[in-house]
């Protein structure tokens, strides 16, 4: 019994020390979660119960911490991709609410062609190809380490790619089609992303002031209240939905007309000067690799 308490207490310990080491948001959450057991397991009068959940939390942990960390390029790579996310969403939120018109280009265009293709070609043949491995490692993983609504960014990557990277609202059309339930689903996800990327300091005080108006200003003229996608109430005034295809219908069957059997990706040629050197937009992040390597966990003693 007191030999598991000490081992609890060193693993607490371990566990603070990582998020000292400003870890991805998904494995912060993990790590806080698992304090928070072994400080239950260890304040508890029958700790034996809590072994198995103890184990399996470390386990995880191990597992995950390994994947981010399993080497110096795998490591660069992700950092690299949330990064240009960060500027990506930040970008294209000020367009959609700051009037702040957006073109997307290099890499950042190269992942929303590579998103829309996936989509488009569901269901998957069962063959891995390049297409896969670099959407998987480069566009899944990142957004899942943020804890982002991946369905919802990935939205906004198809309708990139369906405008070839040409500045365009994704909020004017929800609004002339009268598609009120998909406008509450993107004004509620829109200002979950502007908070977490606050929080990260991936964007200014300012730049989020600016983009959170923007949305109250939409969210004020179309609906009376809006607590969730599913919960909004619409003024008396406003217009019903129109009887025609949602926006996220068409926006798929153009995207899957424009892509449907296409096996390499629209170019766009710009010359390296109308590339920034940051954020995911230098020519040098088409050399990082487009598959992450297998890892051979060893369980620690």
């Amino acid at each position: 019994m007191a030999q598991t308490r000490d081992v609890i207490l060193a693993r607490i310990a371990n566990f603070g020390f990582l998020l000292q080491q400003n870890p991805t948001p998904l494995l912060r959450e993990e790590l806080n979660r698992a304090i928070t057991l072994h400080h239950n397991a260890f304040e508890s009068s029958d700790i034996n119960q809590f072994v198995p959940d103890l184990n399996a939390s470390h386990a995880h942990l191990e597992g995950h911490w390994a994947r981010l960390y399993s080497d110096m390029l795998t490591t660069a790579s992700l950092l690299w991709d949330m990064n240009m996310f960060e500027h990506f969403l930040s970008s294209k939120l000020l367009e959609d609410y700051a009037n702040e018109p957006f073109e997307v280009l290099g890499r950042e265009l190269s992942l929303a062609e590579c998103t829309a293709k996936q989509h488009a070609r569901r269901p998957s043949t069962g063959n891995d190809t390049a297409s896969d491995k670099e959407y998987r490692d480069h566009v899944v993983f990142p957004l899942e380490e943020f804890m982002l609504d991946r369905e919802h960014v990935e939205s906004k990557l198809r309708a990139v790619a369906t405008r070839r990277g040409c500045p365009g609202s994704d909020i004017q059309p929800l609004i002339d089609a009268c598609d009120w339930t998909r406008l509450a689903a993107v004004l509620t996800n829109d200002r979950d992303i502007i908070l977490r990327l606050e929080e990260r300091s991936a964007c200014s005080k300012e730049t989020s002031k600016k983009i959170l108006t923007g949305i109250n200003r939409v969210q004020n003229k179309h609906f009376t209240s809006l607590s969730s996608p599913s919960a909004f109430t619409l003024p008396s005034a406003e217009p019903s939905p129109l009887p025609r295809r949602g926006f996220v219908s068409s926006m798929y069957d153009a995207i899957a007309s424009n892509f449907r059997g296409d096996t390499s990706s629209s170019k766009v040629d710009k010359s390296p000067d109308e590339h920034q050197s940051l954020l995911g937009r230098d020519s040098l992040a088409q050399n990082l690799p487009l598959s992450i390597s297998a890892v051979n966990l060893k369980k620690l003693e």
